[in-house]
């Protein structure tokens, strides 16, 4: 049995096939095979941009993968929580499959099912509703907020650039993730070194190397900092493909819904007196802030047109899922000066 060959298909770009990857995507690609133990369409997604797919590659590793088997139960846990929250049905199996590897069978399906254990609750609730403390360490606090924001980025894009479906039809059964777990056992019990993800941030193309990478107040000096404002600065330049006015659009139309997926819908969509195109350019940023389900082929490949590639396609839903993931880290920030 194999997941490398199931599961969901990426949508509106063409990824990177990892038997023919070169450069930078094949080393993101040999160290997500190594050790998270499969390439799936979370990763190969975002493979058409290398300068974005290594740095979300890296706050996903940095946060949730490093710190031991126990502390990477936990994460799982906290990672489940926002796949389940945020409705991306190929997040939550793939995460409650984690937590069968894991050894927590039962935890797993109570999490997936939205009932965690009263000895969960307290880290599930912290999930929602994340701050700079927790049920968790002091010196694993990174990690955590880290794993909170890395998968509010990568529900959100797996909903807009990925069918929602399950890693495979194995995984769709409670039996079927147990035995799929098999697969990933020894990847979830290893105690990973932090920070050999940087040197792949080393390896973005001339133009993105002179970015300012501004590290949170909640990981500064950490390689989750590192990596989380290494993300924040790629994901950024998707504000290029909009004007001026368009991009002030999608700010106000995020910050005026909130950052919960579903808080929105397309009936609401701001920037109604921008001219069509870049109306459209705003309506999908902001869908993939807020109801990424709602972003189809048909508007993407309007936008598209002659001109925007696939790099531009998943810079600009990038873009906008960050403009949410940005305002959650922004109250996390507060916090933290607050305290």
């Amino acid at each position: 049995m194999s997941l490398r060959s199931t599961g969901p298909e990426v949508r509106h770009v063409v990824p990177v096939d990892p038997r023919r990857a070169e450069g930078l995507v094949a080393e993101v690609y040999r160290q997500v095979r190594a050790e998270l133990g499969v390439v799936g369409p979370a990763i190969t997604m975002l493979s058409p941009a290398p300068e974005l797919l290594a740095p979300v590659w890296a706050l996903l590793r940095e946060s949730l993968l490093v710190g031991g088997p126990e502390e990477r139960k936990a994460k799982e846990v906290v990672a489940t929580v926002i796949a389940v929250r945020n409705e991306c049905r190929f997040c939550t199996d793939a995460h409650t499959m984690m937590l069968h590897a894991a050894g927590e069978s039962e935890l797993a399906e109570a999490v997936r099912a939205g009932r965690p254990p009263r000895e969960w609750a307290a880290l599930a609730d912290w999930a929602l509703e994340p701050g700079p403390e927790g049920p968790f360490p002091a010196e694993a606090a990174p990690r955590f907020i880290g794993t909170v924001l890395v998968f509010e980025l990568i529900t959100r894009l797996v909903r807009a650039l990925a069918s929602n479906e399950s890693p495979s039809p194995v995984t769709t059964t409670k039996l079927g993730r147990s035995v799929a777990s098999r697969l990933v056992r020894e990847a979830v019990a290893a105690d990973l070194e932090p920070g050999l993800s940087l040197p792949l941030l080393e390896r973005w193309p001339d133009w993105a190397r002179e970015v300012e990478i501004r590290e949170p107040l909640w990981a500064a000096g950490s390689p989750v900092g590192r990596a989380y404002g290494a993300v924040r600065a790629m994901a950024a330049y998707g504000s290029m493909l909009l004007s001026d006015q368009a991009a002030d659009a999608v700010a106000r139309t995020v910050g005026a819904a909130g950052t919960e997926v579903g808080a929105w819908t397309p009936a609401l969509a701001g920037g109604k007196e921008l001219p069509s195109q870049a109306a459209l350019g705003a309506w999908l940023a902001v869908s993939a802030a807020l109801a990424p389900g709602a972003v189809s082929g048909a508007d993407v490949e309007e936008w598209r047109g002659d001109v925007f590639t696939d790099h531009c396609v998943v810079h600009l839903l990038a873009y906008g899922a960050m403009t949410a993931v940005d305002a959650v880290q922004d109250e996390i920030e507060t916090r933290n000066v607050d305290a």
